[in-house]
């Protein structure tokens, strides 16, 4: 299922980036061309694994093959294999990376052994299906609430209303019978229903005049003309099944803002005046709101959110309004089906087995060039040497997880083609350079096993006893075994972290700082990194230059934000920030993208004692790039609240505060400047406007709740367009 959903994803994601430059193309075309764009691409993602699954592979060279590949080990179902197949298998021509099988004394090869290893790959499908039920969820959410208000809301009986529904349907060319319903109270206008299609009203339209009138019902009969109801069904369809796909989610915003302006345009095109018309648009959207849950259902006519960039279209004369009739839709249709048919029929291109023998196995088995009597003189042995290196070699996947509970370990991760797993059961301890295992507790044993894609190699660890087998073939644990094993537990050490306190100790004792600067070139994952660059700042071994060339290591090497500001905050709270560090420091501290991380760090190194006015001036001035208003604020009120704003640090200190673009984020600041050392003269200007601040702060969350910013902006260019006209 999991290589149905990457397929799916890959497909689709490949049909609305195609959708997307197609309409940046027609950015001047009318808006109902752009909306049966984005129609048919909502269509077409939720039609390519339907298609993917009833049309005939079309294999391509260079489509991504994404199947996952199902781990096998050579342990189990021995009898099956030999039962089924009891003729002697041919000799093994041996590889690189592969050993002859030994034989047994009837003459025959001992066989292939498979154990199937879990993969967390069978959570995906539950997370998936938990995703599509959620969305499905609010959908039918949303259509309860429209049947319900279907049922509950009375019919108009104004008959000035019905014979405007019926000269509009007739002029539009609607044959199906609309419903006109009205409200109780404020309620958006808003239409729903694909068989019996209907129209809300508010309660207050008795009192629209007649151009208002005319103007919405166009507006709500464009929108049952061109079955918008239905369209925004399959989008939401659609967000539902790709609900892990951001663009979906975007293509559904899309042809939402597209069909509004599709419907304006009828609107205009039947002869409205576009001052007027968005004059309706702003009072509708201001005064009247879509009943609860309703708007993940219905068709409403004017969302706060949408509503600038309709004013802007709507008072555009240049805009092209062009209506898209059936014939002209005839080559979007065609051209949709021209893309999606060979795009769901696409796949990647793999080798056909050999033979239906050699199926399930490994190593590659070819006749024997001679008959030879393996009873008399068995094949030689050979064993190449194996290395970790060259495992990234094929791809960059790459995974870790690493399970420690009481004394048991299981670590495993996986690099290119290679999967390296250690497991134990009860205590042992590593000897003192950490390349082998000293002891195993009675009872327990240690697992490591390295498979290599082609063959594997096995050690188990038991007290007073080693196991060493290749490809399921049992070795003496010599030399050339040793040497594997040392670099497969080094390389197991510096990919996972695992006892990364304890390693870093034992190099920094043996090795020093040189030789721990030299390990960290080698060490792969941020979290490691830190743990050994922390273990060489509590060595206490590091002079100030050390410190400062550790430091501008850690920013250059470690792109976390999270570990990096760890470890910052670790050099901050054990060692003095001295002048030669801070170029280095705050070097790092601006490497760190994440507000909320530098915000920790710079507060962890500004409340330190001793800091010079030149060092506090560098981390402020580290501060002005936080782009989040909050933690900013926040940082400088902890600042304040630390130590006084003196005369050389001031300037620095009020650059950072003239960076906030929040007037209640700044004020937050003044207030607590002011409260710990008072007014200077010169600032008590800023002091006195604090109250005015304070005001326009309240008057600006109030209007940006309601939307009223976007209003007002809107009816001022309504306005000016409509003098304009006059």
């Amino acid at each position: 299922m999991i290589a149905i959903l990457a397929d799916a994803f890959v497909k689709a994601t490949v049909l609305l980036v195609l959708a997307a430059v197609v309409t940046v193309f027609l950015r001047r075309s009318p808006a109902s061309l752009r909306h049966l764009v984005w129609t048919l691409a909502c269509g077409g993602v939720l039609a390519l694994p339907l298609a993917s699954a009833l049309l005939p592979n079309w294999r391509l060279a260079a489509w991504p093959r994404l199947d996952v590949p199902v781990a096998f080990d050579a342990e189990q179902l021995a009898p099956q294999a030999s039962e089924q197949d009891p003729k002697p298998a041919p000799p093994v021509v041996p590889t690189a990376h592969a050993t002859i099988p030994p034989t047994s004394a009837a003459g025959e090869t001992e066989p292939v052994r498979w154990r199937l290893t879990p993969d967390w790959t069978t959570l995906v499908v539950p997370v998936w299906l938990s995703g599509v039920g959620a969305v499905l969820i609010l959908l039918a959410v949303g259509m309860a609430r429209i049947m319900w208000l279907d049922r509950v809301t009375r019919p108009v009986e104004d008959e000035a209303w019905l014979v405007l529904v019926d000269e509009l349907s007739l002029e539009l060319g609607l044959t199906r019978h609309i419903r006109l319903l009205q409200a109780t109270g404020p309620a958006m206008p808003m239409t729903w229903g694909i068989r019996r299609p209907a129209i809300l009203l508010p309660a207050e339209a008795d009192s629209w005049t007649a151009e208002r009138r005319r103007d919405v019902l166009l507006h709500e009969l464009a929108h049952v003309k061109r079955h918008d109801f239905l369209i925004q069904l399959v989008a939401r369809i659609a967000c539902a099944v790709y609900w892990f796909h951001p663009m979906v989610w975007l293509a559904a915003t899309r042809l939402r803002e597209e069909r509004e302006r599709a419907c304006d345009d009828h609107v205009l095109r039947a002869g409205a005046t576009p001052s007027a018309y968005a004059s309706h648009l702003l009072e509708i959207a201001r005064g009247l709101r879509a009943a609860r849950a309703t708007s993940l259902a219905s068709v409403a006519m004017a969302r706060p959110a949408q509503l600038a960039n309709r004013l802007i279209d709507v008072l555009d004369t240049g805009r092209c309004r062009d209506t898209l009739s059936a014939r002209a839709a005839l080559p979007a249709w065609l051209a949709a089906i021209a893309v999606v048919v060979p795009l769901a029929a696409a796949a990647p291109r793999v080798a056909e087995p050999a033979g239906r023998s050699s199926a399930i196995d490994t190593i590659t088995r070819l006749p024997s060039p001679m008959p030879m009597s393996r009873r008399a003189s068995p094949p030689k042995r050979l064993v190449m040497t194996d290395s970790l290196r060259g495992c990234s070699g094929e791809t960059r996947h790459s995974h870790t997880s690493t399970s420690i509970e009481n004394d048991d370990v299981t670590i495993s991760f996986t690099l290119g083609n290679c999967t390296i797993k250690l497991s134990s059961v009860g205590k042992f301890e590593f000897n003192d350079d950490f390349t082998d295992i000293a002891s195993v507790a009675n009872g327990g044993q240690v697992v490591v096993d390295v498979d290599y894609g082609a063959h594997d190699r096995r050690l188990t660890v038991r007290p007073g006893e080693r196991i060493y087998k290749v490809d399921g073939d049992v070795r003496p644990f010599d030399a050339e075994a040793k040497s594997w094993f040392s670099e497969t537990m080094t390389y197991l050490f510096r990919r996972t972290g695992y006892m990364a306190e304890e390693r870093a100790r034992w190099i920094l004792n043996h090795r020093g700082i040189q030789g721990l600067i030299d390990e960290l070139g080698q060490l792969s994952g941020d979290y490691t990194r830190r743990i050994y660059y922390q273990a060489a700042v509590e060595s206490g071994k590091l002079d100030a230059a050390g410190y400062e060339r550790l430091v501008t290591l850690a920013g250059q090497t470690i792109s976390s934000d999270y570990e990096l500001a760890e470890f910052l905050i670790a050099v901050s709270k054990t060692q003095p920030l001295t002048e030669r560090m801070q170029a280095g420091f705050v070097t790092a501290a601006k490497s760190i993208s994440s507000d909320y991380e530098r915000h920790r760090v710079l507060a962890a190194a500004l409340s330190r004692p001793g800091l010079t006015p030149a060092i506090e001036a560098g981390m402020l001035d580290a501060a002005g790039d936080i782009n989040s208003d909050y933690e900013l604020a926040t940082l400088l009120i902890e600042v304040n609240a630390a130590r006084p704003i003196d005369e050389a640090v001031r300037p620095a200190f009020f650059k950072a505060a003239n960076s906030l673009q929040s007037d209640y984020e700044h004020r937050r600041v003044l207030d607590a400047v002011v409260a710990r050392q008072g007014t200077p003269p010169r600032h008590a200007r800023r002091r006195a406007d604090l109250g005015q601040v304070d005001r326009l702060r309240l008057r600006a969350g109030r209007a940006a709740v309601q939307g009223r910013w976007v209003l007002r902006a809107g009816r001022c260019a309504a306005a000016g367009v409509f003098r304009g006209h006059e």
